[in-house]
């Protein structure tokens, strides 16, 4: 159903539009709440507000924000802008251009970070990577968080690459 907006096409079975511009809910039990341009084409997958984001994966919700993407399987993205949650339970929340590859992987705020391991973090900051499992970095700029449960806490160009190896600032 489409109640209200301007072209907006709820053409998933059970799928629903409300409000906004050029939204579109394709999928099975899917829904876009206003904004403009958003698509929701996963199954059970929603998109609340703002411009240009898509939900396309199985229960995926995006929230807000502009050009942002929910592709795994019940992953998120809430606000920011240009960022993309890949995996299953993988979230973003905030900042630009952030990703979150692995799965039930996170990035939260800041720009051009990158969560790849599974179950790892970045928390805000410029540049950071979590690439193994259970990584983080919290902060700073440049960091590489390699090894396996490796934990860098802010700083600018560190290098974590061993198992159980921590860095602070």
């Amino acid at each position: 159903s489409v109640s209200g907006g301007w072209e907006n096409k709820a053409s998933g079975w059970y799928s629903s539009v409300t409000g906004g511009i050029e939204n579109e809910a394709s999928g099975f039990y899917s829904s876009v709440s206003g904004g403009r341009n958003n698509v929701a084409s996963g199954f059970l997958s929603s998109v609340s507000g703002g411009e240009e984001n898509k939900a396309t994966g199985e229960a995926a919700s995006v929230s807000g924000g502009s050009e942002n993407t929910a592709r795994g399987v019940s992953s998120s993205v809430s606000g920011g802008s240009q960022s993309t949650a890949y995996r299953v339970g993988s979230s973003v929340s905030g900042g630009y251009f952030n990703q979150a590859v692995g799965k039930y992987s996170s990035v939260t705020a800041g720009q051009r970070n990158q969560a790849k391991g599974k179950l790892s973090s970045v928390s805000g900051g410029w540049a950071n990577q979590a690439t193994h499992v259970q990584s983080s970095v919290s902060g700073g700029a440049r960091n590489f968080a390699n090894g396996e449960i490796s934990t860098i806490s802010g700083g600018v160009g560190n290098k974590a690459k061993n198992k159980f190896s921590s860095i602070s600032g």
